[in-house]
């Protein structure tokens, strides 16, 4: 895979110094949302020093009205030209931001205001990526800041068999390594996130502060909606090389644990979109194998025990 040249000066903001942080969000024609998540890293609490990035892949005048309206010490605007498309400005982000810590911030998500001091104390030498739990609706709900010391987990390479840690929003990682890595791989299109936060956690170790500390909007017209068919197809596939790199010993363990969640994830595509069961019946007959019907709940916890 190869990155996207760098693009030039920003049309809008930038300082001097590299922060210790950089927020970089890809942006497409939702203006009204990117404020939102502007606002939502203005008001990090703690002091920390951070900076925000805009990749712009729409142009509209809109967006770099909004982006103007913050600080431009902190908040810069970059405009693609021409557009890269999803992936491709997920890579963008990545490689103009100046941060030791990234994270790729998609426009409609948001970070609660005591994010950064949740997960500051993690970033150190040697992790992969921090993360924290997430929310998700149409609206992010109004939630009381946490009065105490999350926990924290780990989440090795192989809990990908499940599931990725998180939705997009909420995971900071070293800059140097999502670039040694190659960035978000656009040959898995709408799942290139999984395959790079996959990626992340055999590089590193990954942690998850168990408390909330950033919303994922789920609402019409999102890339999932009319991607699924092949998210499903390369959600598998993942699952496939992921067992066989994470349980090289037990490889009719692995495949069978890989069609296990599969079919668990077509289930949870039929109830999200119900008017569209072919593609998705397909993917359910994955489950036609023996003790398909154990709860989830049990075979997750079976998988932490193979970690």
């Amino acid at each position: 895979m190869s990155l996207v040249p760098l693009a030039e000066l920003p049309a809008y903001g930038r300082r001097r110094e590299a922060p210790r942080i950089t927020f970089a969000i890809p942006a497409f024609n939702r203006p009204h949302l990117l404020r939102e998540t502007l606002a939502s890293l203005a008001a990090q609490t703690g002091g920390h020093d951070y900076e925000v990035i805009v990749c712009d892949d729409g142009g509209q005048p809109e967006t770099a009205r909004v982006v103007a309206g913050f600080p431009a010490d902190r908040f810069a605007l970059y405009l693609n030209h021409p557009a890269l498309g999803g992936v491709g400005n997920w890579n963008r982000c990545l490689q103009q931001a100046r941060g030791r810590w990234v994270m790729i911030l998609h426009e409609d998500d948001t970070l609660y205001p005591w994010y950064l001091d949740t997960v500051a104390a993690r970033l150190r030498d040697g992790i992969g990526a921090v993360c924290t739990l997430v929310v998700q609706g149409a609206t992010p709900p109004v939630l009381p800041r946490p009065t105490f010391r999350p926990a924290v987990r780990n989440y090795p390479p192989v809990y990908f068999l499940k599931s990725a840690f998180t939705p997009f929003p909420g995971v900071l990682f070293p800059r140097e390594l999502g670039l040694r890595l190659g960035g978000f791989d656009p040959r898995w299109g709408p799942l290139a996130d999984y395959e790079f936060w996959y990626r992340l956690a055999a590089a590193g170790t990954t942690e998850v502060v168990r408390t909330v500390g950033a919303f994922y909007r789920v609402a019409e017209g999102q890339w999932t909606e009319s991607q699924w068919p092949v998210m499903l197809r390369q959600m598998h596939l993942l699952r496939l090389r992921i067992a066989r790199q994470q349980l090289p010993s037990r490889p009719r363990l692995g495949r069978w644990l890989a069609r296990f969640f599969t079919a668990r994830s077509a289930r949870a595509f039929t109830r999200r979109f119900p008017g569209k069961p072919a593609g998705l019946a397909r993917a359910r007959a994955l489950g036609r194998i023996p003790l398909s019907s154990l709860p989830s709940g049990w075979v997750w916890q079976f998988l932490k025990l193979l970690a």
